[in-house]
């Protein structure tokens, strides 16, 4: 957390220094849906398939109007987020001597695990809009910035224990291991700004969040016993890329003209 107070500061005040429409003060809500974007290189990724969660984030931001049309906005927030990861019979975890199929431990049928995280949240976007439509509150906006996240409570949830219960335990286990303890995301979006006279605004955006950093520990290890053989240093997660992708509805109400 230290290493992202310097930039934090910094970023607050040039942005006080060149504000020149003056700071506002909102709040943030962003319900929305969170799935990954799956990529197996060396291993057939038909093997696995992935579906959609629900995520939600909110917190306080901050926005610095460079002029009327064009602001920096600057946020600090807890979410929780993740996503859901259908292992197949034909999945493969490759280990230090050979590699362990799904299959070999009984698996039948696909099984879905969900992973879940939540975050402490910086959100860092450039926002520009038109100027008002017509006679109507309205004014169309188009945002563009990421955020970046730091981990601080993760789990998994399984129907059944797959392979053995220090890879995925049966039920809801609250771990770490399986996760990266930073994530990255870079984002865009449009919607619009709505001005309620004398109160605030209102500014609702569709945002699209890409994913940059492997949801999945790579270096994550454990060792199982199927049937009269060990298995040592599987790696599940060793040639996997799960980006943690999200649609959301942000909705921020700023205070003030």
């Amino acid at each position: 957390m230290r290493s992202l107070r310097l930039p934090l500061i910094a970023a607050v005040l040039t942005g006080s220094l060149y504000a020149q429409e003056g700071v506002k003060f909102g709040l943030r809500v962003s319900p929305g849906l969170g799935f990954f974007g799956v990529d197996s290189s060396g291993r057939t990724v038909r093997n696995l398939s992935s579906s959609g969660m629900f995520n939600f984030s909110g917190g306080l931001m901050l926005s610095f109007g460079f002029s009327d049309n064009v602001s920096f906005l600057l946020g600090a927030g807890v979410g929780t987020g993740g996503g859901k990861v259908e292992y197949k019979p034909n999945y493969g975890i490759i280990g230090a001597g050979d590699t362990l199929y799904l299959s070999q431990v009984g698996l039948s049928s696909a099984q879905k695990v969900t992973y879940r995280v939540t975050t402490l949240n910086v959100p860092v976007f450039i926002k520009l809009r038109t100027n008002q439509l017509g006679s109507t509150p309205l004014r169309a906006k188009g945002i563009l910035g990421g955020q970046v996240d730091v981990r601080v409570g993760s789990s998994t949830n399984s129907d059944r224990v797959l392979v053995s219960q220090n890879f995925i335990d049966q039920d809801r286990t609250r771990t770490a291991d399986h996760f990266s303890s930073f994530l990255a995301q870079a984002s865009a979006g449009a919607g619009v700004d709505i001005a309620i006279e004398g109160v605030g605004t209102i500014d609702v955006t569709f945002l699209y969040n890409y994913g940059l950093i492997n949801f999945f520990d790579k270096e994550f290890k454990f060792n199982a016993t199927v049937g009269n053989r060990q298995y040592n240093d599987l790696q599940p997660y060793k040639d996997l890329k799960g980006r943690l992708n999200s649609l959301q509805l942000q909705i921020i109400f700023w205070f003030g003209s």
